[in-house]
């Protein structure tokens, strides 16, 4: 047991601990001041999830990760059956299909999806590192990211689509590839954006994208959520405003840090970052000191993930992107986003004990994965 303790790193697990305190804090502020969906046996289940994904930290930290290397197939499949099954006989809450109902808890099988796109990216570009010249080998790739992005969308779960397709474009502008190649899947990238919105988006998420660049147009429909969130965050000051609350809808999920910006005001915002910084900074760390590609790449994706929910999920608490459903890392209330973040943080452990030999993960225009 002593062992297991040694092993892990508390540099990166303290302030991501604390982060999940705040979030837990920030519930129980919640509950207090009567949010009705905020109950204590959300609560518990919240601090459950937590708990959980600390263990399975302190697990996975001790598996050596080389061993996913020969599970790409299986894990690919297994998603694939996950996310048809989940369309099948899963259960629709606001209005998308994605969880399996298990008593108490539910699981979102799209959240499962972002550990297993890293993978499969992370071992892709590890294998054919000699041929990132080609378009095609970057095209190849993207086969079963698409395959498993359109299962998401049919859900339908935009939020996720959109951090699984910008995982993987991160994973290859930062794995070396042409920069004229970047630039066709910058045009290919537009041209999709049209297609979604002639022939794919819902007229309520067109609504969003819409009042997104003027909430008024509807402030009581779908500009509503908008301007309760950015008056919301406004409201804490400097040192938060415990006596009134804004209420804001799915405030313990998607808009937490509207909840917790209220309550903690701009000083607890400024300690967040300070740990988010903390905690992506000491990820980049072990990243540099990694020379395997295969880890390399599954850091810089790990990276990603957790940067990309982190940038969106506040720009829309903030008003500055269109609102969807993305959770805030470590904090939002939501056992399959949580547990599947605290996961990641294992898979970086387990990289980091397993591995010593020096690398980087960020490379130069006229670089391979192997630097």
């Amino acid at each position: 047991m002593l062992r297991l303790l040694f092993r892990v790193d508390w540099v990166l697990i303290m302030p991501t601990i604390l982060v999940s305190v705040m979030g837990i804090i920030t519930l129980i502020s919640l509950h207090i001041h009567s949010v009705e969906v905020v109950t204590v046996g959300l609560i518990i289940k919240h601090s459950i999830s937590i708990i959980l994904g600390i263990i399975i930290v302190f697990i996975l930290s001790n598996i050596d990760y080389r061993g996913l290397s020969s599970l790409i197939r299986p894990l690919f499949f297994t998603i694939i059956i996950l996310l048809i099954l989940v369309l099948l006989i899963g259960n629709t809450v606001n209005g998308a299909k994605s969880w399996f109902s298990l008593g108490v808890f539910n699981i979102q099988p799209a959240e499962l999806a972002k550990i297993v796109v890293i993978i499969i990216i992370a071992q892709y570009f590890n294998r054919y590192h000699y041929r990132l010249n080609s378009f095609w080998t970057i095209i190849a790739s993207l086969l079963p990211i698409s395959i498993i992005g359109i299962l998401i969308l049919i859900q339908p779960d935009f939020g996720t689509f959109s951090i699984i397709g910008s995982i993987w474009l991160g994973m290859i502008v930062f794995g070396g590839v042409r920069f004229q190649h970047i630039m066709i899947l910058f045009s290919a990238g537009i041209l999709s954006l049209i297609s979604l919105w002639v022939w794919i988006l819902k007229e309520y998420q067109k609504q969003r994208i819409l009042t997104f660049f003027d909430p008024t147009l509807d402030p009581l429909g779908s500009g509503y959520n908008t301007l309760q969130v950015i008056k919301s965050v406004s409201a804490g000051g400097w040192l938060g405003n415990g006596s009134q609350l804004i209420t804001v809808p799915e405030i313990h999920t998607d808009f937490i840090f509207a909840g917790f910006a209220q309550q903690w005001g701009f000083i607890g915002i400024s300690v967040y970052f300070i740990l988010m910084i903390c905690i992506l900074g000491r990820m980049i760390y072990i990243g540099l000191k990694t020379s395997d590609g295969f880890a390399r790449m599954i850091i810089l994706g790990i990276i990603l993930c957790l940067l990309i929910q982190i940038l969106i999920n506040i720009g829309m608490n903030i008003g500055i992107l269109p609102i969807t459903g993305i959770t805030l890392p470590f904090m939002s209330y939501g056992g399959s986003s949580m547990i599947v973040s605290w996961i990641l943080i294992g898979l970086l452990l387990s990289i980091k004990n397993h591995q010593e030999a020096k690398g980087t993960i960020f490379m130069r225009d006229n670089q391979d994965i192997f630097g």
